[in-house]
């Protein structure tokens, strides 16, 4: 077995005989106009230098789109790490000269030269997959799950051409963007059947390879990374996270957070102040954008501190008892432990797009080991980000490297091409979409429901509050866009008749809800034990229905809002109980 830091490395170099037509690759005179950096780095670059990962040999191989010209060597790199927002700026072009020779690069129909590069190994492609793990969701991670990300989250694959000393091209990626980039050049060539495949992208860079004028690269061509032409995202193929949240864009519009730069270039987003940023420089206010941090009170007393003698360390728990915990919960076939948490310095964002698409960003495991306060500091070990449209139902979920993706002050669009890995892992994983997101997008508690506008509706777009959100309307569609392929999961609903009390508002599905009508009824001690003695009240712990009319601690178990809760963990604990009927969520 390899060590799982060892770094595959190729050189591959041709040779061309001196004549007048080769002259015109030698190497450019001293006084040639320095290239800039946006020529010679990243999928943009002039060279037309990308790299695809071939499923069939398990090899990465890079393309250009002329031949290597005299003096021109290229050095391809396979290895584990983590990619962070200037790991391509910062690639080292000098650290990958160690490697063996190769002389021959074959051409392509479409004229590009293609070149062989090192075998991955099977440990870096099972990186694809280190976050599908539903223990990550809760904190509920072993320490050997994360001693394994402190290895390197990431397969990274990245290449250089050099002519002497001098950097001519420069792409950094991980491999499962490679990965689709090599279904997309075996489209290219091939017509035969790609049965089998776990990555396909639609579309053609065109006959000769070349990029619009003034076009940015984005890898949704269908080309290799370095070929650029717009097309449609199918439905259909798992997508690498880059070319999802693509998709996502394509369906829903834009997620309003990032300012866009250029096809597949964007500005990043403080999670923390609100507000955008464009490298080292401080941005502005986005129009559209609401943020508010989640307050923690104690006995109706503000809390912005751990407990005496607790760290908040990667955990989402550092106060002792709150008045409103956050919800945490897990199926209960995962056998993964239901509990609430209370810490301060949690974030939530808000934006609605053009398209009419809500988007939330939720920064929290909120993370003071850098000695700031907890409502300082901008290092959150849990973001993620939900987009939907209410009318289509169409909705998105993106959830980051937990743990290591985790900087709040620049938190990336993932489907910015360069540093979207940044943050996000290479492949998308929700292991919450099929309980706690499961009946709609946004999921409401008297915790997350305490950030507010500055019209003083929640910062969570909540049915009842917001026009886009009529409650009562179960015929609103709800669809996870891409949902099948990328392993994400939308359960039936419960449609029985004894559960109609909570369903004339809103859907019950997805095993999670059994501990959401609990929590909400003041029932569950895994939630309940967080939670101080005044807010244990009645009036406070049932927060649900929206009016205790008449019901009080005596009779709310017999009453139908009593047997609907109990009906509900019944179905939810054994769909195939007597009076369990289930039905498929409308989806458009």
């Amino acid at each position: 077995m390899p060590s799982p830091r060892s770094t595959l490395l190729l050189l591959a170099s041709l040779a061309v005989a001196a004549s007048s037509a080769t002259l015109l690759n030698c190497a450019a005179p001293e006084d040639e106009e320095e290239a800039s950096e946006d020529a010679v780095t990243g999928v943009n670059n002039t060279l037309g230098l990308g790299l695809v990962y071939d499923n069939a040999t398990s090899k990465v191989k890079a393309t250009l789109k002329k031949p290597l010209g005299a003096g021109e060597r290229l050095f391809i790199r396979v290895r584990r790490g983590t990619i962070s927002h200037e790991s391509q700026k910062n690639l080292d072009c000098g650290a990958l000269t160690e490697a063996h020779p190769i002389t021959k690069g074959d051409a392509l129909s479409n004229g590009k030269t293609i070149y062989d590069g090192p075998s991955v190994s099977r440990e870096l492609v099972d990186l694809l997959t280190i976050y599908n793990d539903e223990r990550w969701y809760g904190g509920n991670e072993t320490a050997e799950m994360r001693a394994e990300v402190e290895k390197g989250p990431d397969a990274i694959v990245e290449a250089c051409v050099l002519q002497g000393n001098k950097v001519r091209a420069k792409l950094l990626t991980n491999l499962a963007y490679a990965w689709d980039r090599g279904e997309d050049l075996k489209k290219q060539t091939s017509t035969k059947s790609r049965n089998g495949s776990i990555h396909f992208l639609a579309g053609d860079g065109g006959a000769d390879g070349e990029d619009p004028p003034g076009d940015i690269d984005d890898g949704r061509d269908g080309g290799a990374a370095g070929d650029a032409g717009p097309s449609l995202l199918p439905e259909g193929p798992a997508y690498n996270t880059i070319d999802y949240a693509n998709l996502c864009v394509q369906e829903l519009g834009e997620i309003p957070f990032f300012k866009k730069l250029g096809d597949g270039k964007y500005e990043t987003f403080d999670c923390r102040d609100f507000v955008g940023s464009n490298g080292d420089q401080p941005g502005g206010r986005i129009e559209g954008v609401e943020g508010a941090m989640i307050p923690l009170t104690v006995d109706d007393q503000p809390q912005t501190e751990c407990s005496e003698g607790r760290t908040s360390s990667r955990s989402y728990d550092c106060v002792d008892k709150c008045d409103n915990a956050m919800w945490l919960t897990a199926s209960s076939h995962t056998g993964l432990g239901r509990k609430a948490a209370c810490q301060p310095g949690v974030t939530v964002s808000t934006a609605k797009n053009a398209q009419g698409s809500h988007w939330v960003l939720l920064c929290r495991k909120v993370d003071n080991s850098n000695g700031e306060s907890m409502t300082k500091t901008k290092v959150f070990n849990d973001i993620a980000i939900v987009g939907s449209n209410p009318k289509t139902g169409k909705t998105c979920f993106f959830q980051n490297k937990e743990n290591v993706g985790n900087d709040g002050s620049r938190v990336t669009h993932p489907g910015d091409v360069a540093r979207s890995s940044a943050i996000w892992p290479s492949t998308p994983s929700s292991y919450c979409t099929k309980n706690c997101h499961a009946a709609d997008a946004f999921v409401h508690s008297p915790w997350i429901d305490q950030a507010l506008r500055s019209d003083g509706k929640t910062i969570v777009p909540k049915m009842g509050e917001q026009r886009d959100f009529p409650i009562s309307n179960l015929e609103l569609p709800y669809r996870l866009v891409n949902g099948p392929a990328q392993g994400f999961q939308l359960p039936q609903q419960l449609v029985s008749e004894d559960a109609t009390p909570c369903t004339t508002c809103h859907r019950v599905a997805g095993k999670a809800f059994a501990e959401f009508a609990e929590w909400s009824t003041g029932e569950g001690e895994a939630y309940y034990g967080k939670i101080t003695e005044r807010y244990k009240t009645f009036e406070k712990s049932h927060w649900m229905p929206l009016r205790l009319d008449g019901l009080t601690a005596e009779n709310f178990p017999t009453s139908k809002w009593g047997v609907a809760v109990k009906h509900i963990r019944t179905c939810m604990d054994d769909p195939s109980a007597e009076g369990c009927e289930f039905a498929d969520v409308p989806q458009n």
